[in-house]
């Protein structure tokens, strides 16, 4: 990060000019300045982001009608996991998130509806080697700066329809939900690979990416106050989910 252009005293730099003249050249450098963070925000945003599909999100929608199932298949937790990924300029770290209940609703061998419950505040980090160091990320996620998991301990994701893949797809379905986080209900629509095996209900998804910014996860996204503090995060967050369930 270069040396702040506030620390410059312009009399003494330019001692000749005029008042007039020095607000100009101030104004001049301010821009100048300005330009380069935002120069700088369009770097992170072009860069260094979690790899995946770019998932866009819309107004929330109504949820599937669960009564048309014939069965209902109940999450397995332990068989369940949300993956993480999130970045900064030239780095990212890496975590997990817990599946702590969820349903399907099956009819005819095909999914018709169902929710899941993600334990956003038993989130863990998988990269740092250093406990102290992963504690410490991991804590200023569950944080009011982030995920604020005191006020908001979980997210939920409820299915609002699905539907079979184009031809030649590399998943089988796709499935479109309404994800809340921190009280913000916003639809999605991921690509998912779904297998049927006797009393067993298998969805897993290639990594897809969401923009935090649009749940009101807003801390280190890139705005000139950030970009200041050398904080700049990747609004896009990289996930990835793998979702068992029985036959109930």
């Amino acid at each position: 990060m270069p040396p702040s252009l506030n620390k410059w005293r312009f009399p003494a730099l330019f001692p000749s000019l005029t008042n007039d003249r020095q607000c100009s050249w101030r104004r001049k450098i301010l821009t100048m300045k300005r330009f380069f963070y935002l120069l700088l925000a369009a770097v992170v945003t072009a860069c260094g982001g979690p790899e995946g599909t770019k998932v866009d999100s819309t107004e929330a929608v109504e949820e599937a009608d669960g009564m048309v199932a014939s069965a209902q298949y109940v999450v397995d937790p332990a068989a369940s996991v949300i993956n993480w990924e999130g970045a900064k300029i030239a780095y990212s770290h890496t975590g997990t998130m817990p599946i702590s209940e969820g349903k399907m609703m099956v009819a005819d061998d095909k999914i018709v509806g169902g929710m899941f419950t993600i334990n956003v505040a038993g989130m863990e980090n998988t990269d740092i080697e250093d406990p102290e160091k992963s504690a410490k990320l991991v804590g200023h996620l569950k944080s009011a700066d982030f995920f604020d998991t005191e006020q908001y301990p979980v997210a939920t994701f409820n299915i609002t329809s699905v539907s079979p893949a184009p031809e030649g797809s590399d998943f089988t379905h796709n499935v479109s939900g309404n994800l809340t986080i921190k009280n913000t209900s916003r639809n999605i629509k991921i690509p998912a690979t779904v297998e049927m095996d006797g009393d067993m209900v298998k969805a897993t998804t290639p990594p897809f990416v969401i923009d935090r910014y649009q749940w009101g996860v807003e801390y280190g996204s890139g705005n000139l106050a950030d970009i200041a503090k050398d904080d700049i995060i990747n609004d896009e967050v990289g996930l990835t989910l793998t979702l068992v369930a029985k036959k109930q």
